[in-house]
This record gives C-alpha cells, sequence and structure tokens, in this order.
C-alpha cells in the first residue's frame, strides 16, 4: 500500500486552486495509475485524525473505548479528494456539537455497510443502496440526506457508452459488456440495474460485467474500451460527454439522494445533535469558507431531513434483484 505523507493531508484552500471542476475530473479519470493505485487489494483501513491531520494506524478489530466519533464515507473519486473533502465538514460538526470526530478510510476489502455493522465507523456518508443494507442487516439508520444544486433531495444515474459506439439506447446493450459501480452504489450499480430491468436486459443478458470501486473507475473502464457500456452519477457522466470523453445514451428518472446514517446504538441525543447541525449547515452561505470542494460532493446544498419510508421504491428493487440478503451471521 502506498504510505500517505503527513504533507498530503494538509488542508488546501480552494481560492488557492485556480483549476476549473472539470480539468480536475478529467485528471483524475485519465490517471488510471492514481485510481488503481487506490484500489490496491493490500491496502488496509486508515484513520485520520482531525486535530493534526495526520494518518494513524487502523484501529484493531476490538478497538479501546474512545470519545471520538468516528465517520466513514462512500468511494467516489481519489481517496485523497474525498477525504479532504470531508474534513472540512467534521471540522464544522466539531464546532456545533462538541464531539470529537475522526474520518475513517475503509479498506477496499471491507465496506461501509459492514464497518457500520461492525461498529468501527458510527456515522456514515453513504449511498442508498448501502443504507438499505445496513439497514436491513444492522439496524442502521438514516437521519438526512443530500440536496442538489437545484435544492432537492433527488439523484439520477446515467448509462453511458463511448462517443463512437454503436449503442444507441439501452436496448443495444443486450449481450454486451457492461461495467457497474460498486455492489453498494446506488447511482452505479442499482439505478443503472433498475434502467436495464425496465428494458428487458438483466444480468444474465449482458455478455459480461464487472463491479467497479467507483464512479471514476467505471468511467475509465468504458473510454479505454474494457466495456461497452456502463452506469454512473449523472452529473460525472455529463461532465465528461461535454468533454467528449463519453456518450450518455439514458438517463434515470430521479430517486431520494445519499445521506448520512448511523450505526445501530449510537446514543438517540448524539444523533439528534449531530442532526441538527447537518441540517443548518449552510455550504453556499455562512460554512462555505474552508470547504474544499464542496460543489463535488452528492449534497452541495446542504441536507434536508431523512426517514426510512424515503426509500421504499429502492427498497422493493434492491429487494427484487437479491441486494438486501443479510450478510452471513448478522441480523438486525
Amino acid at each position: 500500500m502506498k504510505t500517505l505523507g503527513i504533507d498530503e493531508m494538509k488542508f488546501m484552500n480552494p481560492q488557492n486552486h485556480g483549476q476549473c471542476f472539470l480539468r480536475f475530473l478529467l485528471l483524475i479519470i485519465l490517471s488510471f495509475s492514481m485510481l488503481t493505485g487506490c484500489s490496491s487489494q493490500g491496502e488496509e483501513a486508515i484513520d485520520i485524525d482531525l486535530a493534526n491531520r495526520s494518518y494513524n494506524e487502523a484501529r484493531s478489530n476490538s478497538p479501546e473505548i474512545s470519545d471520538a466519533i468516528y465517520f466513514g464515507f462512500d468511494r467516489r473519486l481519489e481517496t485523497k479528494e474525498d477525504v479532504k473533502m470531508y474534513v472540512p465538514l467534521l471540522n464544522y460538526l466539531r464546532k456545533e456539537t462538541g464531539y470529537r470526530f475522526e474520518i475513517h478510510v475503509t479498506p477496499v476489502n471491507s465496506s461501509v455497510v459492514e464497518e457500520l455493522g461492525q461498529g468501527k465507523i458510527q456515522m456514515a456518508a453513504i449511498g442508498t443502496l448501502g443504507y438499505l443494507q445496513a439497514s436491513e442487516t444492522f439496524g442502521a439508520i438514516i437521519t438526512v440526506k443530500g440536496l442538489n444544486n437545484e435544492d432537492k433531495d433527488m439523484y439520477k444515474a446515467a448509462i453511458v457508452t463511448r462517443p463512437n459506439s454503436q449503442i444507441k439506447v439501452i436496448s443495444d446493450i443486450r449481450g454486451r459488456s457492461f461495467a457497474f459501480g460498486d455492489l453498494a452504489s446506488t447511482q452505479g450499480h442499482l439505478i443503472p440495474r433498475i434502467m436495464l430491468s425496465q428494458k428487458g436486459i438483466e444480468i444474465i443478458s449482458l455478455k459480461y460485467y464487472q463491479n467497479f470501486a467507483s464512479h471514476s473507475e467505471v468511467a475509465n473502464a468504458v473510454m479505454s474500451g474494457r466495456f461497452e457500456a456502463g452506469g454512473m452519477q449523472d452529473t460525472l457522466a455529463k461532465s465528461l460527454e461535454d468533454a467528449g470523453l463519453l456518450k450518455i445514451i439514458a438517463v434515470s428518472e430521479e430517486y431520494p439522494s445519499s445521506g448520512i446514517a448511523f450505526a445501530k446504538g449510537v446514543d438517540k441525543d448524539v444523533i439528534d445533535k449531530i442532526t441538527q447541525a447537518l441540517v443548518k449547515f449552510d455550504p453556499e452561505g455562512e460554512d462555505k469558507a474552508g470547504l474544499y470542494h464542496w460543489e463535488r460532493s452528492e449534497m452541495p446544498h446542504g441536507f434536508t431531513y431523512a426517514n426510512n419510508e424515503d426509500y421504499n421504491v429502492l427498497r422493493n428493487w434492491a429487494d427484487k434483484f437479491g441486494l438486501l440478503k443479510k450478510m452471513d451471521g448478522e441480523s438486525k
């Protein structure tokens, strides 16, 4: 595993970085070695102490009692960029609640869902499917969901192919290869599965398929020609289409967005206090200073309240696809 230096974790003021969002995205997508470098099978979990912004050795499976609240997240882009994006949010929560937070990077041989269930993290920025799995298996709860650039608590997925591909519509994908996002990804896996199924294309209808750790890796798999089509986050897909690197053949309907989930057993008063702070969070106003590319998150305009019933439609689809089966040896 590549050792990540302390200097690499120092806060970076967005005002000192003039590169536009699209150029940054393209750098990440086209730097294949960077993408694969953070998906090494030998990678271990990392905890990051916000007090000194340094990387620490991962806690053991039976950590000593700590007053810290460990925060995990679904991987979306390059890991260090995800970390830089979430650290200012946790510093905001510390100021608002008085609690101490540490950010936890989940190793590739585990998942945010499993770590919520195992108590390695107490809260997480998690996609809808991941939340549904964590709720079904481990009794996790969700209290807020993200607001997009239109102030809506919804998001979409896109199915993409190469610009010169003969694939024009979803039905053309039958019998072809397909790149999905992570198994617990809503925009990269569940929603694309729904889109295909609605056109009569199930997993067995594909030539072959593979799940990748992030939307960026899906994009790379399609752009490189290794897969003929793929499913991913709609906003990233649109940026790559505008750059002439991918072609969108379909965009899904809207579904409830990602949010913040808490592990079963976290004190209700703690959850309530953090939830109130999250809803108050104003990334476009008074809390904007110090944020790092928050516009690239799945909650660019902050958070609104969420509850379990908001996700019933996606829950039904996930159950149909067999994605909500309880993990061996675990139950609510």
